[in-house]
């Protein structure tokens, strides 16, 4: 459980990395914004299908042939994941890309997204109400983490979990620092604000160790049920959001980068 720990905390404070850029210029341009969403995109979905899944379904075939109660748990844990997302997506309020009229700063005809600051200028607030989003999308993530230190011997896929959470993280916290910084909150307390967000990783990390740590039997559910979060809110937050400025191309780069840099990290960790 330290290491678990020990990883998630550095995985959170990654989250603060992304103020960085912000130290030297005001916003970002689109086409690197949206290229750093795609990259996180593609973190996210090889996390959750060559790690989560993977590690899920891996005794859904036993000698006897397969195991339903584990395919069971598999599949209600992914479908209960996605709800869960769809259910904040509907509550929490903030925003992304275009069509999504539920959320803060969307009025239909008035698409605010075509620079990175998207209109937060005074409304700073806006800023505050993204990071608390995103804070909790930090909730899964932590979850796997710590299923997955609590899943294998060695903690491989804990550790593949957290180096690709960690990558997004950073790419998340220039999402976080950007209407913040453009809303006119200061860069010492825009870093201080995204890296706090951060910290939510850490403590869902516990949480998923000692549900895994208590029964070994819940281990394939709650591997599944962070898979379906994380798909989920890669599909109806990142994607979109990346793909709506006219730049898909750059982002979908991304997308393919960040997928084969988890490819490769789960090869050559030990």
């Amino acid at each position: 459980m330290r290491a678990a720990l020990i990883a998630a905390t550095a995985t959170g404070l990654a989250t603060g990395l992304g103020a960085a850029p912000f130290l030297f210029v005001r916003e970002l341009p689109r086409r690197v914004y949206d290229g750093v969403l795609g990259l996180g995109a593609g973190l996210m979905l090889a996390a959750a299908t060559l790690g989560l899944l993977g590690e899920a379904l891996a005794g859904v075939r036993g000698p006897g042939g397969l195991v339903a109660g584990r395919l069971g748990a598999v599949t209600l844990g992914f479908a209960i994941g996605a709800g869960l997302a769809a259910l904040m997506d509907r509550l929490i309020p903030h925003r992304h890309a275009s069509g999504h009229h539920q959320h803060i700063g969307h009025h239909p005809g008035h698409d605010h997204h075509d620079r990175v600051d998207d209109g937060a200028g005074p409304d700073a607030w806006r800023g505050y109400a993204i990071v608390g989003a995103l804070a909790i999308h930090r909730i899964p993530e932590g979850l796997a983490i710590g299923a997955g230190f609590a899943a294998v011997e060695h903690a491989r896929l804990g550790l593949l979990l957290a180096i690709a959470v960690g990558l997004q993280n950073a790419c998340e916290g220039i999402v976080m620092a950007a209407p913040l910084r453009h809303g006119g909150v200061t860069i010492g307390r825009s870093t201080a604000i995204v890296t706090l967000a951060g910290l939510v990783t850490p403590l869902a990390t516990l949480i998923g160790g000692l549900l895994t740590a208590e029964t070994s039997a819940l281990m394939p559910f709650i591997l599944a049920l962070a898979a379906g979060t994380l798909i989920y809110v890669t599909s109806n937050e990142i994607i979109p959001e990346s793909h709506s400025h006219g730049f898909e191309g750059t982002a979908s780069m991304g997308l393919v980068t960040g997928f084969l840099m988890t490819m490769v990290l789960k090869s050559i960790l030990p």
